[in-house]
Parts: structure tokens; sequence; C-alpha cells
């Protein structure tokens, strides 16, 4: 930095987190636009604005690398449920489902009412064009979902595609890549994407390895049969060279409950063999999906919400059934199309997975549920809150690193998820004291404690505490293409 350059922000006396997982350290962070700047004593250093940090944590802002936001930028876009937290950028499209491309006429599946009301886009080149046109709250990276694919190239979804179908998933799966996307993503435990056999995933996957691209995955099965499950992505991986995310991983149901220990094995004898693996949970003990009838007697279901019945959201699913004198599977197919909350998880196994080296942060938050999983609002300061203040699982700089670097490099986020100069300024400041989620099953939108002030690309999105700086009204994320800064 030339020594008397004016400085829009200096961000003074803090603790730096860069991302890289180092010991923390005291120093000034000063932003130029939507660059860092500077990084250091910057106590003579000329600002138009100066916020004290004292005592607080200043950190790369947080990635969060599974997103069902695909559409929000239209429906909602002060996406207050990400900037309270100090998320910064989000990954889209997980799960098999995106916003692009729209499937054939008459073609439909349950799980794209995950991602709100607003009609599908032609393909993620007019995705794109309408993101930046309309300037999202924060970064924006997408995946494009299988569903999709089969949707808009099959004439039945729910069968084996032709050679001629294959070829033109691929054609639009080149197409996506081409426009930026930063990958696909499978959906194998929902129709339509779990009548793809490995044939067709390994063809998709060389398109993407190809281009440097990875595939994520909502595994075909995450209770009894787990293991065979993450093996059958991991099996992709090492067949096609294509980089392999397992999304929100766990293992559902009491006894299942300690079979990670097999599938964390299995993800490092992958990565020991050459595959490139990462993994990412939510930080609570209950899912949440489209409502499956089928799961009604097994599980302990929370309703999120319903088009037949909107007044039913926020309830258990055995009142409804009690209420209505009908078992709870034929009062789930009354309540369908329906989301909600699975209580099937364990606490202390998910709370072992993430401690696995390899493991990020993503909420999978529905912010089109009437009534969400509260790891929408909560996910990120829960986890600097409760897994590293209170149950100590590791250091908060190890934790940061796993929302920040970590992510921004499997995903190749150039200049995202790191504090050094020249980075973009993505930041997030935070008193590690007392940040804590507040949202809760009952009250599932509290915002967050702790956070008090968030940048993105050297904009204020959100502030709170002392020494408040107004957030301004433009909209400063960018969409954040495959291989681009």
């Amino acid at each position: 930095m030339m020594a008397r350059q004016l400085l829009d922000l200096i961000i003074e006396g803090g603790w730096i987190v860069d991302g890289s997982g180092a010991p923390r350290r005291r120093a000034d962070l000063g932003v130029a636009g939507a660059r860092i700047a500077a990084i250091g004593d910057l106590a003579s250093s000329p600002a138009a604005r100066r916020v004290d940090a004292s005592g607080k944590i200043v950190a790369p802002g947080f990635i969060d690398v599974h997103g069902h936001d695909d559409l929000m930028f239209v429906e909602k876009p002060g996406l207050e449920w990400k900037t309270s937290q100090g998320i910064t950028t989000v990954v889209v499209g997980n799960c098999g489902v995106s916003g692009a491309p729209a499937p054939l006429p008459g073609n439909t599946a349950a799980a794209l009412a995950l991602l709100g009301e607003t009609p599908l886009f032609a393909d993620m080149a007019a995705y794109f064009e309408a993101l930046e046109s309309q300037r999202p709250m924060i970064n924006v990276a997408a995946l494009v979902g299988h569903a999709n694919l089969r949707l808009a190239a099959m004439r039945d979804p729910a069968a084996q595609p032709t050679q001629a179908e294959q070829r033109a998933m691929e054609r639009m799966l080149e197409a996506a890549l081409d426009a930026g996307a930063v990958g696909f993503s499978t959906g194998l435990a929902y129709e339509p994407g779990g009548s793809a056999r490995p044939p067709e995933l390994a063809g998709l996957a060389r398109v993407a390895a190809a281009r440097g691209a990875l595939h994520t995955s909502h595994i075909r099965n995450e209770g009894d049969a787990v293991e065979a499950a993450v093996d059958e992505v991991l099996a992709v991986g090492r067949e096609t060279g294509c980089a392999t995310v397992l999304s929100h991983h766990k293992c559902m149901m009491p006894r299942n409950w300690g079979k990670s220990a097999v599938t964390l094995a299995s993800i490092d004898r992958a990565r020991a063999g050459g595959v490139r693996v990462a993994l990412d949970i939510y930080p609570y003990p209950g899912s949440s999906t489209i409502l499956i009838p089928e799961r009604a007697e097994l599980i302990d279901i929370r309703i999120t919400w319903s088009t037949p019945h909107p007044e039913c959201a926020g309830r258990n699913l055995e009142d409804i059934a009690r209420e209505w004198g009908c078992g709870k599977t034929e009062a789930a197919r009354r309540l369908c199309p329906a989301g909600a909350i699975y209580f099937a998880m364990d606490e202390n196994e998910v709370r072992r997975i993430f401690q696995h080296e390899c493991c990020m942060v993503g909420s999978d938050g529905l912010p089109n549920d009437a009534h969400p999983h509260p790891r929408l609002w909560g996910s990120f300061t829960r986890v600097l809150g409760r897994y590293v203040r209170e149950a100590q699982l590791m250091s908060l700089e190890a934790a940061v690193a796993r929302m920040t670097a970590l992510p921004a490099s499997v995903f190749g986020l150039q200049g995202r998820g790191r504090l050094e100069e020249g980075a973009w300024a993505d930041v997030a400041v935070f008193d590690a004291d007392t940040v804590q989620d507040r949202a809760t099953w009952e009250s599932p939108t509290l915002p967050s404690v702790g956070v008090e002030l968030v940048l993105v690309n050297g904009s204020p999105v959100f502030s709170a505490g002392p020494g408040r700086v107004r957030p301004g009204r433009v909209r400063p994320g960018r969409v954040l293409r495959r291989a681009a800064a």
C-alpha cells in the first residue's frame, strides 16, 4: 500500500484470524474499494471511516457451501438470514436442484419446491445474467442440478436415459460450466435423481472433471445403506477424477449412529488414493427437506410448510394425525406437498463428523419454508458458540478455516476465504465471547447475536453493536463464476 493512500475503511484494534488456521494476531485491516489494501499498524494511515474492533475477531466472511437460496435474490433479496451470521458467499444449486435449466413442459419434481416460487431460468447463462442485473446481497457461486438436467433432457425423467438423452444432459452440463457454474450436484435420495445409475453419473462427472469442476452429492441413502451410498459417490470420483463433496453428511436413525466411523474411513482411503474429497455438515441433530410419507411412522417429524394445510406449519405430525383421527402416514399424504424436519440424528456424531479435517459448514437452509429449520438462521454462529467456545471441539482459528479458506479452495473461489492484501474485502467482525445462534425449533427465525459487522466486497451489509456502521443500499454481491476472481 502506498504510505499515504486514503483508505475507505480501517477496522482497527481487532484480532486478525486470517482463515489459514494460523494463530490470531492483533492488527488493523484497511479496505480500499472492494479489496483488502493493508493489514498491520494503520494508526497513521488516512481513512474515510474507522471502526473500533478492540477485543473482537476480524475474520474472512463465511462461505456457506450448501445453500438453497437460488431464487431468493428475486423473492427475498435482503438475505438477512445470511448476513446476520457473517456469511458473505453462498454456493447454491445443491441436492440436484438449481435455478436452471428449466424442465421440459409437463416435467416436474417435488424437490424443486425447495427453491421458491419463481419460474426457473432457461439455462445457467440466463440465470447468471439475471443475478448480475439484480445484484445479490452476497456473493453467489452456483452448481447445476442433476434433477434439472434430467427434467430438461428426458421425456420420462424416471426412466434410464437413452444415448441421445445422456448426451443432451452432458451438453447442458458443458454449457452450464462454460457459463460459470462451479460444478454439478446430485440428489440421489430424490426423484428423478434416484433413478440414475453409475454410468450416467460417471458420464456427467467426466464432463465436470475435464473443466476442473466438481460433483456434490446428497447421497442415495443416509440411513441403513449409508456406507454403500458413500462408496457409490466415491467410486464415481475415483473412476472419473472428478472432485467430490459429500453434502450434509450424516447417519440417520439410532440403529445407524456410529456408522460415520466407517464412512469417514472410506473417505480417508479415497483421499489417500488421490480422490479429491470433502464433506459438509450443519450443526444440528435434525434434518429438513420435503415431507416423505414413507418416513412418517419411523421418525419424529415437524411440518415446515404445507400447500393444502398451511395452518399446520410448525406443528408435529403426530399431533396433526391425532387431531385428524388417522395414522401418521395418512396425515402426511394429506399434507403433501409439504416440508418437514426429521429428528433422527445423533448430536455427538454430528460433532465427530465436523472434526474431520476436510469437513466444511453448509447451512442447507430453506428460506422458502414457512417455519424453517433453525439452521437457516443459526448454523455458522452455532458452530462458533456451541462447538468452539462451549464444547471446545477445535480452536476458533481451525473452525474459521473450515468456514472460509477450505471452502474457497474446494470450490475454486479465487481471492476469497483469506484476509490478505489484495484479497476481496469479505469480512466478518464478531465477539468470540458472545457470538451465538438464537434460532430454535419453536422460534426458528431469531437472528444470531455477537456478529457486529459484515462486509461484502468492501461494502457493509450488516452492522450491530457499538460503533454501528450503516449498511449501504447497494447490493454489493457478485456472481462468482468458475475459475474467475
